[in-house]
C-alpha cells in the first residue's frame, strides 16, 4: 500500500487543500480510501496504522509533520492509529478521505477529523471524551446513590445521548456499520456504568446481597453478543466485556463455585467463563490476556502466578500473547523482594551511558518513572518526589524517563522544568527495560537497598501506604548507619 513520490506530491497538495479549506467536497464513489493529517509536536517521524491483527503499516511524516496514505484494498471497520506512545481508533470505510490533526501534548483532547468520513469519527471521539468525564464524576459521587436513583439518572443520560445520535443520523447519511458503531459507543458505556455500580456497591457478595436492585437493572445483559466481529475494536465494547466478566465470575464463584479457592481460584474460573461464552478468537484472546495480565501484576508469589499462567496457556490460542505473558511471569518473578534488580543501561543528562546499579549510593533508592506524553503526571510526580526527598534524606529519589527515541526532547524537558540533572535519567532501551522492570503503572516506584536488592517493586508514588513504608525504611536505614558508624569508631 505504498505510493510513488509523484503520487505523494499530488496527494500532499490534496491534503493541504483539506487542512486549510473551509469545507470538504461531497463524498464520491472513489475506489480508494485516504487517511492523512498533521501531527503537532510529533514524538516520532511516523505513525502506525493497524487493524489489530498483527499487520501494521508504518506511515512516514514529511518535513511539515504531515502524512497522506492511500489504501487500495480496504477492509472496512475500526483501525488503530498510533503515534508513540499514544493511540486511538479511526473508522475507515470505502471511499473515505479522512484527515486528522492532533497535538501530542493533549492527544485525545486535540484530535479533530476533517474530510469525507469525519463526522462519524468526530462523534466517536466526542463520545469517548464525554464518557471519560462522566465516568470520573461517577466514581466521585454517583456510585454512592441508591440503586433506583442511580438507574433513573443513567436512563435519563442515555436518552439524552441517543437523542444526539438520532440528530446525527437524520442530518447525515451514515452506513449501517457507522450507525452501529456510533450508537454502540453510547449504549455500551451505559452498560459499563451499571457493572461498575454493582461491583462497587456489592462486590464479591454477589446477587444475594443485591436484593435492593431494580428488577430491570441488568435487562441489557440479555441483548449482549459476546462475539460481535464489528465491535471487537470498539473501546466501549471491550471495556464493558471486561467489567461484565469480572462481575459474573465473582457472582457465580461466590454462589456456586466455592471449590475454587481465593483470588487464584476466582481468576481461573473467570478464564473458564470467558472460554465458554466467547468464540471469536480476537475477542476471547484479548479478554483472556487482560485477566491473566492483571493477576500476574498483582500476584504475591510464583506458585499462584504459575498456576494461573498454565491455565491461561491451556485456553488461549494466541501464540504471541502466550509468549508475552510467559515473559511477564518471569519478569515479575525476578522482581520479588530480596532479589537483585535486573541491570539496565541508562542515559545521563550529560550523555554518558551508565548502569542502573551505579546509582545506589544511599541506604535506599526509590526509582520512579515518567513519560512526556502525560505532562500533568510527570509534573506531579517530580513535585511529590521532591517533597518526599526533603522529608527522607536517607532515601534517594531517581527519575527515569521511559520514552523511546526522545533523548533531545527529554533533555529539553528536564532543563525547561529546572529538574536536578543529577537525578534524571533515561532508559537506553526503553521497551526492553520497561518489560524487565514491569512498568505497567505510571505511578510505580521500585525501592532498592544499597546493594541493589529489591525492597518493594510495587510501590505507588501517590499512595498513602508509600509514606508509611518510607518511614519504616528510613528508620531501618538510620539504624544501619549507626551500626556502621559504631564499627568504624571501634
Amino acid at each position: 500500500m505504498r505510493f510513488s513520490s509523484i503520487l505523494y506530491f499530488i496527494q500532499a497538495s490534496f491534503l493541504c487543500y483539506f487542512l486549510y479549506g473551509c469545507t470538504s467536497p461531497q463524498k464520491n464513489n472513489r475506489e480508494h480510501t485516504y487517511f492523512g493529517g498533521e501531527i503537532v509536536n510529533p514524538n516520532t517521524n511516523y505513525i502506525i496504522l493497524s487493524k489489530g491483527n498483527g499487520a501494521n503499516d508504518t506511515i512516514q511524516l514529511d518535513k511539515n509533520n504531515r502524512f497522506l496514505y492511500k489504501i487500495e484494498h480496504l477492509e472496512e471497520g475500526l483501525y488503530f492509529f498510533k503515534h508513540n506512545p499514544e493511540n486511538q481508533v479511526v473508522l475507515l470505510e470505502k471511499g473515505d478521505s479522512i484527515l486528522i490533526r492532533l497535538n501530542t501534548l493533549e492527544f485525545d483532547e486535540s484530535l479533530v477529523f476533517t474530510g469525507d468520513g469525519a463526522r462519524k469519527n468526530n462523534f466517536l471521539i466526542d463520545m469517548y471524551l464525554q464518557n471519560e468525564i462522566e465516568r470520573e464524576k461517577l466514581r466521585r459521587t454517583e456510585l454512592q446513590l441508591s440503586p433506583n436513583y442511580f438507574k433513573r439518572n443513567q436512563d435519563s443520560l442515555l436518552k439524552s445521548k441517543l437523542g444526539v445520535y438520532e440528530k446525527l443520523t437524520q442530518k447525515y447519511k451514515l452506513s449501517s456499520l457507522a450507525k452501529k458503531l456510533t450508537k454502540s459507543s453510547i449504549t455500551f458505556d451505559y452498560y459499563t456504568r451499571h457493572e461498575l455500580y454493582f461491583r462497587n456497591r456489592y462486590g464479591i457478595g454477589g446477587m444475594d446481597s443485591a436484593k435492593d436492585l431494580p428488577e430491570s437493572f441488568f435487562d441489557y445483559r440479555h441483548t449482549i453478543n459476546f462475539n460481535d466481529q464489528e465491535l471487537k475494536r470498539l473501546y466501549a465494547y471491550n471495556r464493558y466485556l471486561n467489567y461484565y466478566f469480572t462481575n459474573s465470575s465473582l457472582t457465580d464463584y461466590n454462589n456456586e463455585f466455592s471449590h475454587y479457592k481465593g483470588k487464584t481460584g476466582s481468576t481461573i474460573y473467570k478464564l473458564d467463563l470467558v472460554d465458554s461464552l466467547v468464540q471469536n478468537p480476537y475477542i476471547k484472546n484479548n479478554l483472556l490476556r487482560r485477566v491473566t495480565t492483571n493477576f500476574l501484576l498483582d500476584s504475591k508469589n510464583d506458585y499462584n502466578s504459575n498456576k494461573v499462567l498454565k491455565h491461561y496457556l491451556s485456553v488461549s490460542s494466541n501464540k504471541k500473547s502466550q509468549k508475552e505473558l510467559s515473559k511477564l511471569y518471569r519478569s515479575v518473578s525476578r522482581l520479588r523482594p530480596n532479589n537483585r534488580i535486573p541491570e539496565q543501561d541508562l542515559i545521563a543528562a550529560n550523555g554518558e551511558i551508565i548502569g542502573l546499579s551505579s546509582l545506589f549510593k544511599k541506604p535506599i533508592t526509590a526509582l520512579y518513572f515518567w513519560s512526556m506524553d502525560r505532562k500533568d503526571h510527570f509534573v506531579k510526580s517530580h513535585k511529590k518526589a521532591s517533597y518526599l526527598s526533603a522529608i527522607y534524606p536517607d532515601i534517594d529519589f531517581i527519575a527515569i524517563n521511559t520514552d523511546d527515541e526522545q533523548t533531545k526532547n527529554w533533555l529539553k524537558t528536564i532543563k525547561r522544568h529546572h529538574y536536578n540533572l543529577g537525578k534524571e535519567y533515561e532508559f537506553k532501551y526503553p521497551k526492553c527495560s520497561s518489560e524487565e522492570l514491569v512498568i505497567y503503572n505510571r505511578n510505580k516506584v521500585i525501592l532498592v537497598d544499597q546493594e541493589g536488592k529489591i525492597i518493594n517493586a510495587k510501590a505507588d508514588l501517590f499512595s498513602s501506604k508509600l509514606e508509611k513504608q518510607l518511614v519504616k525504611y528510613s528508620r531501618l536505614a538510620n539504624l544501619e548507619n549507626k551500626k556502621s558508624y559504631s564499627i568504624v569508631k571501634k
